[in-house]
């Protein structure tokens, strides 16, 4: 194998390291896991940080360096430029060449003195020598024919393999989110709905509609400053109004259905800073809270909305088994053509409804709490629309497609546990 292949190859490894530090987030601590097992993980999860932590600073270093030398053959070419433009205005151009020459040796001193602390790494990646990289650059007149200048070529391949490698860390990252997403909702949801319960409804009980409500405030005063928030919370507004405001809320059968992309739970908004005072507090987050807004957000949705399984079962193994793949590819190379096409990664399409036991009055008390769209900042996510159960009969009376459409069973209230005279002087619209 050709030298320049191997250094590219360890460059790459390097470049892998810090794109995927920075980008990869780790699952929500709210996850649920097994104890005796995160135990038994522990010492070797910090040896992997340590080593992670090394080869973090080592791929920021190989791509700081890369990107030094960029910049000084981009002043080296403008140099040139203005060194043939010196017959025209003389005493010009000498200035701004001068102030080039400057920079470039400014450029390179740092470039020594990097090398002498880093010598190991940047040897290995092929970036100690600049030279190589513009060699064959002429610093007369005289006109070099770019294309077949190898030095340039050879700065090509460390760009674009930089680049592609930051395109794959951008897609990986994209998927453990979603595989996260996956791990929460299976937590926080059932995986079916029964047309069967033969218990109390949660939702006809005042105990639980009333931490239905706490959670929900407690989101709002959280996230209402993030306006990465605001969609998601204008949709909440959104199919809690249409279910019960219209003229058939009192229909059992009329159904209000919220679909939305996953990626609006994953990456519209960051809790990180979110009840954080200063600076420090939020430096000082630990890594594990990065999804810590989409598990809140879930816990929101669960507590007063169902979830309907498309068609599509985006739980399969489909994006597991592309990530297993990506995360397999120990070089994270994409040297070669076959290497660098897109994964193509299918967006998950989350759909819910109002619980089937939650009546009207209740999601009035839900309305109320929930910030009036006209004062966020965004319009509602994804597509809300009404789906008629009673279109699931068929010409024989018999029902169809029963898990999807399930008409409500409490519209009236008729099942509620009676509410304290006073409770109504509880709520108001959050302004």
């Amino acid at each position: 194998m050709p030298s320049d292949e191997i250094s590219l190859r360890r460059f790459g490894r390097l470049c892998r390291s810090f794109y995927n530090s920075s980008l990869i987030l780790r699952p929500s601590s709210s996850s649920l896991s097994s104890s005796k097992e995160e135990k038994k993980s522990e010492d070797s999860c910090s040896c992997r940080a340590i080593d992670a932590k090394k080869q973090y600073e080592d791929g920021r270093i190989v791509i700081e360096t890369l990107d030094r030398i960029i910049a000084i053959r981009s002043l080296i070419v403008s140099a040139q430029h203005q060194q043939s433009q010196n017959n025209l205005q003389t005493n010009y151009y000498e200035s701004g060449n001068a102030a080039l020459q400057s920079s470039i040796a400014s450029l390179r001193q740092e470039h020594a003195l990097i090398v002498a602390q880093h010598s190991d790494t940047l040897k290995e990646c092929g970036l100690a020598d600049i030279d190589r990289f513009i060699d064959s650059m002429s610093t007369e007149n005289d006109t070099i024919s770019h294309d077949k200048d190898s030095s340039i070529l050879l700065l090509q391949q460390y760009t674009q393999l930089r680049d592609a490698v930051r395109r794959r860390a951008h897609q990986t990252a994209m998927l453990h989110r979603q595989n996260s997403l996956f791990d929460l909702l299976s937590e926080s949801f059932t995986s079916s709905v029964s047309d069967n319960s033969t218990t109390i409804p949660r939702m006809t009980e005042v105990n639980n509609v009333q931490h239905t409500l706490t959670i929900i405030r407690t989101f709002v005063s959280k996230y209402r400053s993030n306006i990465g928030s605001h969609s998601f919370l204008a949709g909440l507004h959104r199919v809690v109004a249409m279910q019960s405001t219209p003229t058939r809320s009192s229909d059992p059968y009329y159904i209000v259905r919220w679909k939305f992309n996953g990626s609006v739970l994953t990456e519209a908004c960051r809790s990180n800073n979110c009840g954080k005072n200063n600076l420090k507090d939020q430096e000082d987050a630990n890594d594990d809270n990065d999804l810590v807004y989409a598990h809140d957000a879930i816990e929101v949705l669960s507590s007063f909305l169902i979830r309907i399984d498309d068609d599509i079962d985006i739980e399969s193994g489909e994006i597991r088994s592309i990530v297993a793949r990506m995360d397999d590819d120990d070089d994270g190379m994409v040297l070669h053509e076959s290497t660098t096409n897109d994964v193509s990664i299918p967006e998950p399409i989350l759909s819910f409804e109002i619980d089937k036991y939650i009546s009207n009055n209740n999601l009035q008390r839900i309305l109320a709490i929930l910030p009036d769209p006209k004062c966020l900042d965004a319009r509602a996510t994804g597509l809300v629309e009404v789906v008629d159960a009673s279109s699931s009969m068929n010409a024989n009376g018999m029902k169809h497609n029963q898990q999807q459409l399930v008409p409500r069973k409490n519209v009236d209230g008729s099942e509620d546990e009676q509410w304290p005279w006073f409770s109504r002087l509880e709520f108001c619209t959050v302004l």
